[in-house]
């Protein structure tokens, strides 16, 4: 029976989050693409309307913006995680890795960006649960 050692088997698990978490950014761009076809459209149809379709044109809006700050909140924490990786892929420095990433969440939450900092929290969440 093999023995792996404790530091091992973080750095797994924190190799396999970082890799869910850049699976999730690839996933919502292609979610991101589609809300932006989609906004393409019913902004059309609201100019071709006569402007009569606002109700729809504003909820397109919303959904694209709420959906472009999540990839952004993403490609951030991927900007950051990457800042702590070495080459071969582990996290030397994980313990101030994860300092960072709660002081980014928290500074988010201080300037009342609920969303991001929610997001963060679920991904900083993850990482404290992998030790």
């Amino acid at each position: 029976m093999t023995i792996i050692s404790r530091e091992i088997e973080i750095q797994d698990k924190l190799s396999n989050i970082f890799e869910e978490l850049m699976d999730r950014k690839e996933l919502i761009h292609d979610e991101l693409v589609q809300s932006r076809q989609s906004y393409t459209q019913i902004c059309d149809k609201h100019i071709f309307s006569g402007f009569s379709s606002e109700t729809e044109w504003i909820n397109a809006t919303e959904h694209h913006e709420q959906k472009f700050r999540e990839y952004d909140v993403h490609c951030y924490l991927v900007d950051v995680l990457s800042d702590y990786r070495d080459i071969e892929g582990y996290f030397p420095e994980y313990i101030d890795m994860l300092a960072n990433v709660e002081t980014i969440m928290l500074r988010f939450a201080r300037e009342e960006q609920y969303e991001i900092s929610a997001i963060i929290k679920l991904w900083l969440g993850k990482l404290i649960k992998s030790l």
